[in-house]
């Protein structure tokens, strides 16, 4: 009944009773994060390595969006992370996967490390850059980078307590079937864009009124380390007395 009032892209399928005080945020015992990508490139080994450095309790200021309003501790605990491939390839590129699993993360902290880690697998930064971001006395403030992409990034199951979860089977069916239809859907679009792309080799080109335009410079790329910084959050803090927001 509640799936029939709910979006396409938002399924139940089970209910478990729960304590009066029950938090889905706080109540949480860890979460499981996906993020998925496109090999390319990329060098995974370099990937890997750097982010096994996450594993463990950290302060992962520089991995976030700061809210130094409502946030004052910035210690997290990574538990597991894995990349692995997955079944689906395009043209010779396969789809990879992060698994990132902890007992809690901060506003954007997944899409601010997967980008760190694509800038590592182009070879374009170390995986040590990872332990100087980690280090805040080293580190301080926070070097400005683009965080990756929201759209590959899944949350992919949280923990709680006691709770016994009743799914039942025709539920469990209707999400098969629903999962199946949306799967299909992606797959004929797809089909679509690949026989645009196999058209686009077909189109004959000619650059000859070009030759005398001028050659688009190559970005330089910039070290993170070299990068203008954010505020600290000390300096955040103190902004935010001086402006009178914050109540004591």
């Amino acid at each position: 009944m509640i799936n029939k009032a709910l979006p396409k892209d938002i399924r139940v399928l089970g209910w478990s009773p729960a304590p009066v005080d029950f938090s889905a945020r706080f109540s949480c015992l860890s979460r499981e994060y996906k993020y998925f990508f496109w090999r390319e490139n990329l060098n995974i080994v370099a990937m890997e390595t750097a982010g096994k450095k996450f594993v463990g309790e950290h302060d992962f200021r520089n991995f976030c969006k700061m809210d130094a309003t409502n946030v004052h501790s910035f210690r997290r605990q990574i538990m597991l992370f894995e990349i692995s491939a997955c079944s689906e390839s395009f043209r010779g590129n396969e789809l990879w996967v992060m698994k990132i699993k902890g007992s809690a993360f901060l506003w954007h902290q997944i899409r601010c490390i997967a980008a760190l880690l694509f800038l590592i697998g182009q070879g374009l930064e170390s995986p040590n850059v990872v332990d100087l971001l980690l280090d805040i006395e080293k580190t301080p403030r926070k070097p400005q980078y683009t965080m990756a992409s929201e759209i590959p990034l899944v949350l992919q199951s949280c923990e709680f307590e006691d709770l016994r979860f009743i799914c039942p089977s025709g539920a469990k069916q209707a999400l098969h079937e629903h999962l199946k239809k949306e799967c299909l859907n992606y797959k004929l679009q797809a089909a679509i864009f690949h026989e645009a792309l196999q058209s686009c080799s077909c189109i004959e080109t000619d650059d000859s009124l070009l030759k005398n335009s001028r050659l688009k410079r190559t970005p330089v790329y910039v070290p993170i380390m070299s990068r203008p910084t954010e505020p600290s959050y000390e300096e955040r803090r103190a902004k935010l007395n001086t402006a009178g927001k914050i109540q004591t």
